[in-house]
C-alpha cells in the first residue's frame, strides 16, 4: 500500500491517523484510521476511484473534529 494522503489527528494525548493508501497490485484505494496507542487499524471502506476514497477520508475526517479532534499535521 503507497500512501495517497496521510492526516494526524490529536485529542489531548491521544492520536489517530486518517489515510488514503493505494494498493499497487489492484489499483484500489483504502480508507484507514490508525490509533496510535496501541496501533489499532480500521479499515473504513475500500474504493476504485480515488475521489470516492479522498470524499470519504473527508467525511471521516469531518466527523473527527466534531468529536473535539484537532488535525496535527498532513501530508499531500
Amino acid at each position: 500500500m503507497r500512501p495517497v494522503i496521510h492526516w494526524e489527528f490529536t485529542r489531548g494525548t491521544e492520536r489517530v491517523i486518517c489515510q488514503v493508501e493505494r494498493d499497487a497490485t489492484s489499483g484500489a484505494f483504502a480508507v484507514a484510521l490508525v490509533a496510535c496507542r496501541g496501533l489499532r487499524r480500521a479499515s473504513i471502506g475500500t474504493f476504485q476511484a480515488v475521489a470516492a476514497a479522498l470524499r470519504r477520508h473527508a467525511a471521516v475526517a469531518n466527523e473527527l473534529r466534531s468529536a473535539g479532534w484537532k488535525l496535527a499535521a498532513y501530508t499531500r
